[in-house]
């Protein structure tokens, strides 16, 4: 009975070696495949950062020239109140 179970190891033993350079092949392919995606994402992140940062920028200068305007828009309907009541 060993001698039977001994056998299968073997041949499974000797049917793993000619297939770890096709491992080792396909683990260099996936690492170079996860290095691809790696820097792709890289990537994608910088280019959403930048976006990121001016549409940010943009919408500050916006909130500014709102403030802005209706800091005027206020001045200006305070003013005309004021001639109205001076007529």
């Amino acid at each position: 009975m060993s001698t039977n179970n001994s056998a299968p190891a073997e041949t499974e033993t000797n049917s793993l070696s000619p297939s770890a350079p096709t491992q080792n092949k396909s683990n260099d392919a996936q690492g170079q495949f996860s290095a691809a995606v790696d820097d792709l994402l890289d990537q994608l992140q910088h280019k959403f950062d930048t976006t990121s940062r001016e549409m940010f920028g943009k919408f500050d200068d916006m909130a500014r020239r709102l403030d802005e305007l209706e800091a005027s828009l206020s001045a200006a309907g305070d003013g005309g109140a004021t001639d109205a009541s001076a007529k």
